[in-house]
């Protein structure tokens, strides 16, 4: 698996050109929320240089870097340690469109907008792991602060398997919540979309549970799949826009690795 792949360096101590390239299948709500279900094919990918990576969200974790995040973008890292990851990150947030579900119809759309990222991991133990990641919107578009908390549990199966466990804990700001749950008002006090109008506060709207299977089928080739099952909590639990605050998803993916 990756912990035992060769090192990312020449013998001369240079920095390889590592990546990987792959898909990934997966369904899920079509909106944190919502009751309806979408399902989507995705490129799975990522470039790595030194201290330098672009990525999708699966593409960096398939690559090895356990202590971190899955998120997409480019990222430096800042520092790294055996157990420490400390890591700066510009990453496209796509926002919601109202063609995602029709109760988003008559709302306005979360716009998309560049996210900055600073994300920290902490190995405990060579199988727990803690990871935090705070972002903001950088271009001013509502798109407010994130904060994304992690614990995760590693077993190795056989040599060519493991199982990740992981719980996490997700947390915004006034203006992020507003974006993504609240409804405005318009004349005459009514909401749009003919739902009531609301608007959240910050802090706690989401806690997830989930399970990943990792086997490298050879030394390039890796499959994977999990499930995860994810709750809306707090001021966005109370939303209007959520019909059920608990929500299912499954990811199936298959891709090639060089030349960790």
């Amino acid at each position: 698996m990756a912990e035992e792949a060769p090192p990312s360096v020449h013998a001369d101590g240079s920095p390889k050109l590592n990546y990987v390239l792959g898909a990934v299948v997966s369904n899920g709500p079509d909106y944190a929320g919502g009751d309806g279900r979408s399902s989507h094919l995705s490129p799975s990918w990522a470039l790595e240089y030194g201290r330098f990576r672009l990525s999708t969200s699966r593409g960096s974790t398939l690559m090895g870097h356990g202590l971190e995040q899955r998120e997409s973008g480019a990222t430096a890292i800042l520092a790294e340690s055996d157990r420490f990851s400390l890591s700066a990150s510009l990453r496209l947030d796509n926002g919601r469109k109202n063609s995602d579900s029709p109760r988003l119809a008559g709302l306005p759309e979360v716009r998309s907008t560049v996210r900055a990222r600073v994300s920290a991991g902490y190995a405990i133990t060579p199988r727990w792991s803690v990871g935090a990641g705070l972002s903001q919107d950088i271009l001013g578009r509502d798109g407010g602060a994130q904060l994304n908390t992690s614990v995760s549990y590693t077993l190795p199966v056989t040599q060519q398997t493991r199982m990740v466990f992981g719980a996490g804990a997700s947390f915004g700001d006034r203006t992020y919540l507003r974006a993504r749950f609240g409804v405005p008002a318009v004349a005459g006090g009514a909401g749009a979309a003919r739902l009531p109008a609301y608007e959240p506060g910050g802090g706690l709207y989401s806690v997830d549970l989930g399970v990943d299977v990792m086997t490298a089928l050879n030394r390039h080739w890796v499959v994977w799949g999990g499930v995860g099952v994810s709750q809306v909590q707090g001021d966005a639990r109370r939303s209007p826009l959520t019909v059920r605050p608990t929500g299912y998803s499954a990811s199936l993916g298959l891709a090639y690795r060089c030349c960790r």
